[in-house]
């Protein structure tokens, strides 16, 4: 028999449902009949704001819900997703949550108060390119009248808790590099007869047997099945996909002659599987600002997207040559007469001292402004010879050559997760 308690893992962290019409799951065979289900899609932001009905710090809030009714948000980077559903009765609850491939989502539910990274009555991780279920390619409205639909490689998941009456607090918390679109709804299970070990958390509980997941067999939903890795047209190879000739993306799952994002992030146009990018962009997909002239004419060095031009140059691309007369110094020394020379003021050096001094040498990644090294995007050090890590992996972690190392008892690209227990 169950123990129940405010609120229980019941079959394990989480599972892979494939979701079919009227929201009945192939596995499991439970559908949703008896609850009206309709969509609610959350207003994306205009003019860079965000989405959501109310937003405040780094949250957005979509207030109450209702049970049966599925919910669509496009959560930024770092920023909570937050709602409230009302159980009259104490009653377990399914979550149904669809997820992009690549994205990195922990899902945290709290009674009577708004949850956080280390308080929370039950907490979900789920990472989009590790389940196991079957891909489904649906066509996403786009956010701005005048583009194209896209295609979007999406992932089913869905994991059961039991709930005693109240408001519950859920926050969706979105812990990758790029917004991802969150869907999900919320269906009541009526009754749960016990299966054997819980399915492993492998499959559903149905009537007392076990409906698995995919990539599960047994009457325990104990063996695994064998994925089809890098979508059967690449080898898995330390953590990664190698692909064929032919394929390419982090899943081999995109055609050479393709690009990984048909409208090439808005700015640029898919030219034979390459994007070519407008100009002041560049990047696989044109998400990285750049300079007109990426060199700077060779007078200066690009750093998000502007020209730091180097002593004696100036212009948006470096192209023009500030000529100075001797007895100015370039506004940075006293001219003698007597000699014909400039004596420097400190920092500065050079015949006409228009050259800055740094404690160090800058290196190719960085330009030398006020004493001190202004890096390249990317890099970061007193030398800029560091590669630099997102900004918030300082919280809970320590940055290595680019990857955020996490201190005891946080997880996540970034570090920003919490692996406290609730007991």
């Amino acid at each position: 028999m169950f123990s129940l308690s405010p609120a229980m893992h019941l079959f394990g962290l989480n599972w892979q449902l494939q979701q079919t019409e009227n929201d009945t799951f192939e596995n499991g065979k439970v559908n949703s009949d008896t609850v009206p289900t309709h969509t609610v899609s959350l207003p994306s932001g205009e003019n860079g704001k965000l989405g959501g009905f109310a937003q405040e710090n780094n949250t957005i809030d979509s207030g109450e819900l209702d049970i049966g009714r599925r919910a669509t948000q496009e959560v930024p980077p770092g920023i909570f997703w937050r709602s409230q559903v009302f159980i009259d009765q104490p009653q377990f609850l399914k979550f149904n949550i669809s997820l992009q491939k690549d994205a990195l989502i922990g899902v945290y539910g709290r009674k009577g108060l708004p949850p956080s990274h280390t308080q929370y009555d039950f907490v979900e991780l789920l990472d989009g390119s590790r389940l196991i279920a079957k891909e489904q390619r649906n066509l996403l409205e786009a956010e701005r009248a005048g583009r194209q639909a896209r295609s979007v490689s999406l992932h089913e998941a869905g994991f059961i808790q039991y709930l005693d009456a109240g408001i519950w607090h859920l926050a969706f918390y979105n812990d990758g590099k790029n917004a991802e679109q969150v869907s999900f709804n919320t269906i009541v299970i009526e009754s749960v007869v016990e299966c054997p070990r819980n399915c492993h958390g492998n499959g559903e509980c149905v009537s007392g047997s076990c409906h698995c997941f995919a990539g599960f067999l047994g009457p325990d939903c104990s063996r695994a099945a064998c994925p089809v890795l890098c979508s059967g047209n690449g080898q898995y190879s330390k953590g990664r996909c190698l692909c064929y000739s032919g394929w390419k993306g982090t899943e081999c799952d995109v055609p050479t002659t393709q690009c990984i994002d048909p409208q090439c992030g808005g700015r640029g146009i898919c030219i034979m599987g390459s994007c070519a990018c407008n100009s002041g962009y560049k990047g696989e997909n044109c998400e990285e600002a750049d300079c007109l002239d990426p060199a700077c004419s060779n007078h200066g060095v690009c750093i998000h997207g502007e020209c730091h031009c180097n002593p004696g140059w100036g212009g948006n691309n470096c192209e023009i040559l500030k000529t100075m007369c001797p007895d100015q110094c370039s506004g940075h020394g006293t001219y003698l007469q007597e000699s014909g020379t400039c004596t420097c003021d400190p920092n500065w050096t050079g015949p006409d001292c228009s050259n800055e001094i740094c404690s160090v040498d800058c290196g190719t990644h960085g330009v030398c402004m006020g004493g001190t090294c202004r890096c390249e995007e990317g890099w970061t050090g007193p030398s800029c010879s560091q590669r630099a890590c997102h900004p918030r992996c300082a919280e809970h972690g320590t940055c290595k050559d680019g990857k955020c190392e996490c201190s005891q008892g946080w997880n996540g690209e970034h570090c920003t997760i919490g692996r406290l227990t609730v007991l």
